[in-house]
């Protein structure tokens, strides 16, 4: 392994507009909101990042439009220190676009416009990865792009025995044929209960989601469940890995840092256990910020955390 893992991201790319508001409006109304933040996302942008600011070499794989917002996501992912050399910009369609409300629980309500997002190939994947074989530790791929890209990806790590960890966010009803081959599955609850078909709402239904999962392929399934830790679902071990309660301000981008960090972990050879310990610090620290790319954590911030929890 190399002495900084180095970490390829195939994913979406989106600019957020995120409104700060007390509540979701009713349908027509007009509500006052707090704020509005304008800034990076997406869930191959965001964990791209994450995995910069803790250390890794980082290259994203995906598309952005010929406009101002993919050439400020271009400027923002190079200044995160970012490898984009692997992005295609296309002129058929305009950067992705997340409109995301947050009120004042810290929940998010979120409209995602895909635009250029699903203009990444299966081939485009192939030819970005291809000079990177025999060096990549680790792929990280999210559901916010193609099936057929997705499905992709995971094969072309397996076939160079690169893991994969398969972000199944957003919710999306993907077949095994997708995701089977990955290394690990990490959805939310949510994300759960659209790939099994039945309420994931208790550690009970968790736990049975999980088994189901894992028996349609991966090596392992890692059930995200916010405050109340992760599930760890492998065919030797069943377990939860206690979260950490902290002040929520947002939740968007929680799931990617958990994500980055799960996949940083693995790459640098941590037990699959820890590796969700560290994710769980990852995504704890991200829900304490407004916003998806800025509330995405340093490797300096997460071992002060974990430090401080006495993890």
């Amino acid at each position: 392994m190399n002495e900084r893992p180095f970490i390829a991201t195939v994913g979406s790319i989106n600019m957020d507009l995120v409104v700060a508001t007390p509540r979701v409006p009713a349908r027509g109304e007009n509500l006052l909101a707090h704020d509005l933040v304008v800034g990076l996302g997406g869930k191959g942008a965001n964990p791209s990042v994450a995995l910069a600011r803790m250390g890794a070499r980082s290259l994203l794989v995906g598309c952005v439009g010929a406009d101002g917002f993919g050439r400020q996501a271009q400027e923002a992912l190079r200044s995160e220190g970012v490898d984009v050399a692997s992005l295609a910009v296309v002129g058929d369609a305009p950067t992705g676009v997340a409109l995301i409300m947050v009120d004042d629980e810290g929940e998010n309500t979120i409209l995602v416009v895909n635009g250029a997002n699903d203009r990444l190939t299966p081939s485009a994947v192939g030819e970005a990865l291809a000079p990177h074989w025999g060096a990549l530790d680790a792929l990280l791929v999210n559901f916010e792009i193609p099936g057929e890209t997705v499905a992709e990806t995971v094969r072309l790590g397996r076939a160079h025995g690169v893991p994969v960890v398969v972000d199944a966010g957003p919710p999306r009803r993907r077949p095994e044929a997708v995701w089977g081959g990955a290394t690990v599955l990490s959805p939310n609850a949510l994300e759960a209960e659209t790939l099994v078909g039945y309420p994931v709402d208790d550690e009970a239904s968790a736990r049975r989601a999980a088994r189901d999962l894992l028996a349609r392929g991966p090596q392992a399934v890692v059930l995200k469940r916010g405050a109340q830790g992760a599930l760890l679902c492998t065919s030797q071990e069943e377990r939860v890995i206690p979260g950490y309660s902290v002040d929520v301000v947002d939740t968007t981008g929680a799931g990617d840092a958990f994500t980055a960090g799960l996949t940083l972990a693995m790459a640098e050879g941590q037990a699959l256990a820890e590796a969700v310990r560290w994710a769980n610090a990852c995504g704890a620290l991200a829900v304490t910020r407004l916003g998806a790319m800025a509330a995405m954590p340093t490797r300096v911030e997460v071992e002060a955390f974990l430090a401080e929890r006495g993890g």
